[in-house]
Parts: C-alpha cells; structure tokens; sequence
C-alpha cells in the first residue's frame, strides 16, 4: 500500500497525485496524460509507503529529431608509448541498417597537457580525408610516430564530418583513445589478508595489458619475504592472464609476510630526462598478518573458481586443523556450524559434525552446499565456526559471488527477427503460472539516448537495501580488547601562553577523533564474526 504517489514538473509543481493505492503482486500501475506541448525537463515521481518511506524517480521530456544516419568513430581503447601504428575507423549506418556511402574528414589530435614549464605546448593534430567503402566504413592507418609518444602529452581525441554522397547531408562524430606509458599491470586477487600456519596459503597473480585485457601464456615473478628469509617463484599465465599459487605455511613464524609480484624478475632502470615518459611495468604488493589462535587451531573456507552458478547448488569447501590437547578427553566429534547469509539476513544454517582424535593434531575438509541460488545472487556470505571446550571460537568467512539471476524465468521473442513497415507479427512471452507481466515498447532511439534507464538484471539488483554486511558502525563497535588499562595523562607545564594573532577562518569540520584500535584485516576471530 502506497499512501501517496506524487509526480512534479520540472519547476516543481505537482501535476498529479494517488491516495492509498495498493499493489497488484506487487506492482502498481500508473498513467499520467502528457500533451505535446509538455514542458521539457527532469520530471519526478515520488512515492510514500505506510512507514513514511520515500522512494523517488525520475524521467525526461525532451524533443528529439532522429537523424537521417549515425556516425561512430572506432579507435583503440588504448595506446601506449610503445605503439608505432593505430587504426581508426569511421562509420556510417542509415537507421534502418544500411551502410552510408560518402566521405570523411577526420582530425586527430594528441591533446596537450599544460605544465607550469611548457608554457607554449600545444595540441599535435593531422587531418585525415578518407572515402567510405560498401560497409560504409572509412579506414585510415594513423603513424603515431607524429604524435611524439614519449614526450608529455595527454589523450588522443577524433573528431569526424561524414558527408553523404548525392544529399552532401554532413553528419558529425568523436571518439577518444586513452594514452598511457604503463605497459604491464600485476595485481593479487583473492589472496587472504591473514596466514593460518599448517593451511596453504592460496591466491591469484592478475596480468593485465594497457587495456586491461588479460596477458596469457607469460612469465610472472612472486617473491616472499617471511622474517630474514627470502623466496621466489616463477609461475605463468593462463588463458585468462591469471597465475595461481599455493604456498606452504607450516614453516612461517614472523607474525607478518609480505608478497610481492612483478612482471620483470630484474625492474629496468630508465634515466629521468624532464617531460619524457618511460615505458612502466607495475608491480603488486600484499601483506598477510600471522591469524590469532590461543590453540593454533584454525578453519580455512576456501576461495570459488569464478562465480556460482544460478542452475545448481553451490559446494563450498573448508579445511581445519584441530589441536587434540584442546578437547576432553574420550571426546571423538566435533561440531562445526555454518550460516549462509544473503542480502542481510540468514537464508542457510546447519551442523557439520567430524571425527577427532585426542591428543593429535586432527586435519580434514568441510563440506557445505548453497542451496536455492536464486535466493541468495547477488551474493553469498557464508561464517563457518566451532567451540573448543575450554570456549576457544575457531572461524572463517568467505564471500561467494553469485551470478544474477531471478526465481521466475521470463522470455520474450518475436515471431521473425526482421519485418517490413505494415506488416503485422506476432510476440510470445511465456512466466511462471499465475504472473503479472508489464510489457513497454519504445523507438530504439530512447535507449540510444539514455541506455542506462533500460530495464536489466544490473538495474533491477541495484535497488536491494542490502548486498553484502560489512562490519559495525562505530557507535555500536566494542571497545578494542587489547587495551587492559584506560590511557593515563599525566600533567605537564605548559608553556607561555603565545600573543593572540588574527583570527583565521577555517572551515567547520564538525567532530573528529583519532582511533588507534584494530585493524579491518581478518587476522583474529573478533573480526572474522564482523562478516
């Protein structure tokens, strides 16, 4: 039940209003009359449930002219200081499909970055003359050499006059390419910030190009340093430009490592000369804390392949090492609980019970499954934890990504693909029994104007209050446990009071206080319990 839905014009003035209306499976449907004369601008809906909740929308009016054909201008996403040719490509497409037939001028400039010491530099540009062919595409292979690629200039931007033969109808498009003198980029992906000792320590080395598409089948570098003792490995790309590694930790002490990966084994060293730039491959660092145990006893949920999948359950994998020493003697099963929780709330939880030994160090696997996946995308948090006896909480989190998906399964088709102005086809949509569709059609050319208001899986998840839980709001945040004792002040003497000055006016911040509290890395169970 909405108690009141509201819509206003773009000077604010409400022009229709709805009193208590209820939803039908919950959707209500609206119209408001528009007359063609409609003032031009953002209008917005607003709404009030029975809690006084608000929720608003908004939509434009405008008058548009669908223009005869449409330009675009193809470049690369990206060049680097180490290209020597690009390719641009202009295009012309009729609205209905068929390539334009005509000429374009192009000018391409690389765009000057102003710097206190180069006063007079200014954009590099060349103009380009270029015919269309039969896909109504014209090609031009531009000499970056020109563009002087290592000196200190910004992004390269096109822009293009397409004129249509036998109407001379001049069309204009742009296009942009990013500029960068980063080569290679090494990061770590899925790499805990914590190491339990006695569990593999795995994660991902991520090779990406200056466009972030993935570097497959090379050499990447990864370095530990655990204390005063150093190793390497050399590990290499898949297909997805993703190497995996897997690290032993049975033999790290220090209550710190830190990781690091390159590209290079051996980082070149260029010369600094002013306003030059020099070729850049990045490298990643990560550090991982020592994972707090009284027992050194430790349960590990392990990382997903990728997201799950909406068809199937899920398994979700843990491994544990359990100190005998810490259980009652004769005692021969421990349980392990779970909870899976999805936008905010519990949707899973259960007991999984193992066979232990006393008086040894007890090692296996866990294994759960995520049941009714629809109800848990966009995703899945799941806590695994026991109880020692002596009260010791043992415990891991992990988050699982979940691909989008929604319970009832909706399709919509034509009953041809292509048909001629005036002739009639046929739509078939075909839900769940007993479900209420809203069907809208509308030109094409909207949604080149705002593709971002079309109805999608991303938009419709969007709208959840709640995705993922993170941690607690300071207010309600304990008080950090490793501090036994309230600072102590002691008194000091001050020195003169200093001769007033001016006043200065600086601006109102509001409240501010120092912290020096616990880190946000899991690296204790107090955290891992914050989700």
């Amino acid at each position: 039940m909405y108690l009141t839905v509201e819509l206003q014009d773009p000077n604010s003035n409400r022009i229709a209003q709805w009193l208590n209306q209820s939803t039908v499976s919950g959707i209500l449907d609206l119209s408001h009359p528009m007359s063609a004369e409609a003032t031009q601008g953002s209008y917005i809906i607003t709404a009030w449930n029975e809690k006084g909740e608000q929720t608003s929308q908004n939509f434009d009016v405008k008058e548009y002219v669908l223009p005869k054909y449409e330009v675009k201008v193809y470049l690369p996403q990206t060049i680097t200081i180490l290209d020597k040719r690009a390719t641009l490509r202009v295009c012309g497409k009729y609205t209905y499909g068929k390539p334009v037939m005509g000429s374009v001028t192009a000018t391409v400039c690389r765009i000057a970055v102003q710097y206190h010491w180069l006063y007079d530099s200014s954009n590099i540009c060349e103009v380009y003359v270029i015919k269309t062919d039969k896909t109504g595409c014209a090609t031009q292979m531009l000499d970056l050499t020109r563009f002087r690629l290592r000196e200190s200039f910004g992004d390269f931007e096109v822009e293009t006059e397409m004129e249509e033969y036998g109407t001379g109808v001049i069309l204009k498009g742009s296009g942009k390419a990013s500029f960068t003198n980063v080569i290679i980029t090494v990061s770590f992906e899925d790499v805990p910030q914590a190491y339990k000792p006695g569990i593999a320590y795995e994660g991902k080395i991520k090779v990406t190009g200056p466009d972030s598409t993935p570097v497959p089948n090379e050499p990447v570098y990864l370095f530990l340093q655990n204390g005063g003792q150093s190793e390497n490995w050399t590990l290499t790309t898949d297909s997805k430009g993703i190497a995996s590694f897997s690290l032993d930790t049975s033999l790290w002490t220090s209550d710190s490592v830190s990781l690091s990966a390159r590209y290079q084994k051996v980082m070149e060293d260029y010369l600094y000369e002013q306003g030059v730039r020099s070729p850049l491959y990045t490298s990643a660092y990560h550090f991982a804390w020592k994972f707090y145990s009284k027992s050194k006893s430790f349960v590990k949920i392990m990382q997903g392949e990728g997201k799950f999948s909406c068809e199937k359950d899920g398994i979700v994998l843990a491994r544990y090492i359990i100190h005998g020493v810490e259980l009652k003697r004769g005692q021969t099963t421990l349980d392990f609980f779970y909870l899976v929780i999805s936008r905010g709330s519990i949707q899973q939880h259960g007991r999984l019970p193992v066979i232990i030994k006393e008086r040894k160090v007890n090692q296996g696997e866990l294994m759960l499954s995520l049941r009714r996946m629809p109800e848990l995308t966009p995703f899945a948090q799941v806590v695994v934890y026991t109880v020692l006896p002596d009260g010791e909480a043992v415990a891991d989190s992990q988050d699982f990504p979940i691909q989008l998906c929604l319970k009832n399964k909706v399709s919509l088709k034509f009953s041809s693909l292509q048909e001629l102005p005036g002739e009639k086809t046929s739509l078939s949509l075909q839900a769940h029994p007993g479900s209420l569709c809203s069907l809208r059609a509308i030109d094409q050319s909207v949604l080149l104007l705002q593709p971002e208001q079309e109805l999608s899986l991303d938009s419709v998840f969007s709208q959840l209050p709640v995705q993922k839980l993170s941690g607690y709001s300071y207010r309600v945040e304990d008080p950090y446990p490793c501090l036994r004792y309230p600072p102590r002040f002691e008194e000091m003497i001050l020195p003169p009071e200093p001769k007033p000055v001016e006043e200065l006016v600086v601006p109102d911040w509001g409240k501010r206080s120092f912290w020096f509290g616990p880190s946000n890395d899991k690296n204790d169970v107090y955290s891992i319990f914050k989700v």
